[in-house]
């Protein structure tokens, strides 16, 4: 256990599972009236609200690295069971987590280095990747965890490009072995975060493309105080000359959850997106071409069909002899006034 409480495999459903044993083994000790050691008590106490960060208005979990989101009786249960009351946190440094909670809407962005060899079995190739949620529909998803005996689909699932992040030349920022442990791995660096007004902002880099294209992946994302309004930013920057680096083409994808519908508007410049329940959203984006792509979603433990949205451009040179591109973009409620530029 890392000491903000999550479990070193970085796995939300590893998270569930061991809290489990935990709170199992704390009620045997209790029905055979032993003294519960203080060091098991406080594991609990420690595990319990980092469970929480991980969970949607849903109740569900997040899917990052092999969890789907199919434990939310599970987890309701299992809180119950461990007396712990304590909210989630917002940040979990150690475990690489950060969590975004303004009005209804949720975020969790993994913003941590995949843990270490040896413990890597559930790891998939995510870094900067981010899940949002508004109320009780998901929104924004990961393609989620293949339960099959498939090793395409396994493989597939936990490859960057199924994720909600940016991908270089369909790369993944982690490498993942035939046996799906990970070999190189990005390192995560800059990691801040800052609350001002209700407002809340995270920030971290990743170093996953640099041995390969000179390239650093640093992502920005701000959730206005009333949740609705997210504001992403994402940025690569190198040397010209790196590695083959200039030119490199480069996407950024949102998985949309299946129940999401979506069209884009404006000659392709926006497209809007309506949840089951009636809400309305639109992402804008400058500095990429966007359009829309067919994609899957794992979550509810079958293959369902989904659509993702993708931005797409190229890295280019800047006159301080660097290269590099921005993308920024904005996921906004409809019908309501937004925040100023």
């Amino acid at each position: 256990m890392l000491p903000d409480g999550g479990h070193v495999e970085r796995c939300p459903a590893v998270q569930l599972s061991v809290l489990r044993d935990l709170v199992d083994i704390r009620t045997a000790l209790r029905a055979a009236h032993v003294v519960v050691p203080d060091a098991l008590q406080m594991a609990i106490d420690r595990m319990a609200p980092m469970l929480r960060l991980f969970r949607h208005g849903d109740g569900r979990l997040a899917q990052f690295n092999d969890t789907s989101e199919e434990y939310g009786a599970l987890a309701d249960l299992l809180l119950t069971r461990s007396e712990v009351r304590a909210r989630p946190p917002q940040s979990a440094p150690h475990s690489g987590f950060q969590r975004l909670a303004c009005g209804k809407t949720i975020v969790v962005a993994d913003t941590g280095a995949p843990p270490p060899p040896g413990l890597d079995r559930h790891a998939h190739a995510g870094t900067l990747s981010f899940e949002m949620s508004v109320g009780r529909e998901r929104l924004i998803v990961n393609c989620g965890a293949y339960r099959g005996n498939n090793p395409d689909w396994r493989r597939a699932a936990r490859n960057t490009a199924a994720h909600s992040t940016l991908i270089v030349a369909d790369t993944n920022s982690a490498e993942i072995h035939d046996d799906l442990t990970l070999g190189h791995r990005p390192a995560v660096t800059d990691t801040e975060r800052a609350e001002a007004e209700g407002s809340q902002l995270i920030a971290a880099t990743h170093d996953g493309y640099v041995a390969q294209f000179g390239l650093a992946h640093a992502r920005h994302l701000f959730l206005a105080a009333d949740g609705e309004d997210l504001r992403g930013e994402d940025n690569l920057t190198g040397k010209d000359g790196a590695n083959g680096a200039h030119d490199a083409a480069f996407t950024i994808r949102f998985h949309l959850h299946p129940t999401v519908q979506v069209s884009l508007i404006q000659d392709g410049a926006a497209a809007l997106l309506r949840l089951a329940g009636g809400a309305g959203f639109r992402l804008r984006a400058q500095g990429a071409q966007m359009s829309l792509a067919e994609s899957i979603y794992l979550g509810s433990g079958e293959i369902k069909k989904t659509q993702q949205i993708v931005l797409a451009g190229k890295v280019g040179g800047k006159p301080d002899g660097t290269i590099g591109a921005t993308v920024k973009w904005a996921i906004r409620r409809e019908g309501r006034k937004a925040a100023e530029e």
